[in-house]
């Protein structure tokens, strides 16, 4: 945990009741258990949605074995539910209960939510929010992502879009969530708002925020984003990732005394002489030509090296680190990103801990996660609810 344990989370006292266990809902849950929050998880007998995904501990069997699980989980009291009764005891002071569901289907009412609790706010995070024609839609993080124009524009030009992979869209609304959460809960402390209400979060609205470029554009009539190849985007260039002898570096060239910079970095004075490269879009124009001197100059370099210097020039440069890398990077490891959280049948595990730091009120860095169930007579009990 914390080196200041003793201290309480900035959240302590929040009581919070996950319905869902879907990623985004985790995400969002995870957040206040960072920070103290009581987040309870209640799940069926087969265990939540998030239990069911990779990456998968070999020779652990289900519904334990799931590391995305573990992640999302450290911190919290797992729950299995016996009946309506049961659920009603638990939500009893609940400032926040989760749900996924669209609609009136949901497991708790927010009549239900009132007599639990009187001043509870429901929050239900859903692929494409209450009301609207998608609804009851089907949805995916690559649904989003592809319905809000991410993916259009990434890949070969003659080629289909690049989808990216991953729980990136959920786990986006799921800071959405946590964010208007925390709002609903400030109004009502402040006395702007009273009684239960209903916070509506759609995972695709939330990650409208990555298409903010392109709305401006229609702003002036111009027509959608022409897809231009792989690490090839109008605006900016160069803006890519370019192989070196010891791994890849990552580079984003904008300004003129970038430009500048970069060729200094890499000793080229002649294209720093060149009046119309001051320009991004004229660079970009040159791209094929410009690429080939680029990337036959940093082959023969460390991207470590590469990255430190133009740092010093003052160029947006880093490492591309692989996987098994992002652990040691000195930035992670000096503010402490990752932390070890312990599970009983998987052992410890390296996990990222919270974005974001609260002054005088750190969040936990680590923890424990709970097996399916683990916390259910203990729950139950101080519920008041007969076993």
């Amino acid at each position: 945990m914390s080196p200041h344990e003793d201290l309480p989370g900035a959240l302590h006292g929040i009581k919070v009741i996950d319905l869902a266990g879907t990623v985004a809902t985790g995400y969002c849950g995870k957040l206040f258990a960072d920070h103290g929050a009581d987040v309870l998880l209640v799940e069926p007998q087969e265990g939540c949605p998030t239990r069911r995904l990779p990456p998968f501990a070999p020779g652990v069997p289900a519904p334990e074995a799931s590391g995305m699980h573990a992640y999302l989980s450290a911190n919290k009291r797992s729950v299995v539910c016996p009946d309506r009764a049961a659920l009603m005891a638990l939500a009893s002071g609940a400032a926040l209960v989760i749900d996924d569901r669209p609609g009136r289907d949901r497991p708790l009412t927010l009549d239900e939510l009132e007599h639990c609790s009187a001043d509870g706010v429901l929050l239900s995070i859903t692929w494409f929010g209450q009301t609207g024609p998608y609804r009851g839609y089907a949805g995916s993080d690559g649904v989003c992502q592809a319905l809000t124009s991410q993916i259009d524009w990434l890949g070969e030009p003659d080629g289909p879009p690049v989808m990216p992979g991953g729980y990136q869209a959920q786990i986006i609304a799921g800071m959405t969530a946590f964010v208007a959460s925390m709002g609903q809960i400030l109004a009502r402390e402040l006395g702007n708002v009273s009684g239960p209400g209903h916070l509506d979060v759609s995972v695709l609205e939330s990650n409208l925020c990555f298409s903010e470029i392109e709305a401006l554009r229609g702003f002036a009539g111009k027509p959608t984003r022409e897809r231009l190849g792989v690490n090839r985007f109008r605006a900016t260039y160069p803006l890519g990732i370019y192989p070196c002898r010891d791994g890849w570096l990552g580079v984003t060239v904008l300004t003129p005394s970038q430009w500048n910079a970069f060729c200094e970095l890499l000793g080229f004075d002649d294209l720093a002489a060149v009046e119309r490269y001051q320009q991004s879009l004229e660079r970009l124009q040159d791209a094929d030509k410009l690429d080939a001197r680029i990337q036959g100059r940093v082959a023969r370099e460390s991207a470590g090296d590469l990255a430190k210097r133009g740092q010093a020039l003052r160029i947006p440069l880093t490492i591309v680190p692989t996987m098994d890398q992002l652990f040691d990077v000195d930035q992670f490891v000096e503010r402490g990103a990752f932390a070890d959280v312990t599970h009983p049948d998987l052992g410890a595990l390296r996990l990222p801990t919270s974005p974001f730091r609260l002054h005088a009120m750190p969040a936990a860095s680590g923890g424990e996660v709970a097996r399916l169930g683990a916390d259910t007579e203990a729950a139950l009990q101080q519920a008041g609810c007969a076993l």
